[in-house]
């Protein structure tokens, strides 16, 4: 199943009409809602290579730091990390534990059944993910959304999306049955769903 917006948005109409007239919204402002587009297998490692760049750093600072690893390697590679010089990593810019994670996730690669991931479910997929180094759900269900464009993905530790969600729906933190059946409704479109609160929060 691909992400489909028209598809999405009837689902939303039938079973929860807030989020219809967010993506509405969306869908008809002067920022247009951005849907990802599936990675190759080849790209994934560089897609985790550049979560674990991203940790707990500006965007701007994470984007610096690849733009000196891409320069160092090439192109961010299993192999090409493999053969960096450790110090050489790390001066792009990286913490001594970010190379860390690097270099050993270079070397663990092979053993991620990467070519199954497209009929792997989201749970199983998160499972071989969070074997890695500097892994962890929240990272992973990324991936699912940015990297592979799964449709039904929504992460509960996401601070933006809990924000948005809060807000839209004046809900309150301990409201905790009502936010899982919201989710649930949303199903199996999550993801445009998440797509949807972060892109209202942001404009």
């Amino acid at each position: 199943m691909k992400l489909d917006t028209k598809a999405a948005l009837k689902h939303f109409k039938q079973h929860d009409e807030v989020m219809a007239d967010l993506l509405e919204a969306a869908l008809q402002g002067d920022v247009p809602l951005n849907l990802p587009t599936p990675k190759q297998p080849q790209e994934y490692f560089g897609s985790i290579a550049s979560s674990i760049i991203s940790q707990q750093i500006s965007v701007a600072a994470a984007r610096s730091i690849k733009s000196r690893v891409v320069d160092l390697l090439g192109v961010i590679t299993p192999e090409s990390v493999t053969a960096a010089d450790f110090l050489e990593l790390k001066s792009c810019g990286l913490s001594e534990k970010k190379t860390q994670y690097l270099k050993h996730n270079a070397e663990v690669w092979s053993e991620i059944p990467i070519d199954d991931f497209l009929t792997m479910d989201d749970e199983d997929i998160i499972k071989e993910l969070i074997k890695l180094y500097g892994i962890g759900r929240w990272t992973a269900e990324m991936f699912l959304m940015f990297s592979m464009a799964r449709p039904n993905v929504y992460s509960y530790g996401d601070l933006g999306l809990t924000q948005s969600l809060y807000k839209n729906y004046n809900y309150k933190p301990h409201y905790n049955r009502k936010i899982e059946s919201t989710v649930n409704s949303w199903s199996p479109h999550k993801t445009i769903a998440s797509l949807t609160l972060w892109h209202t929060k942001d404009n």
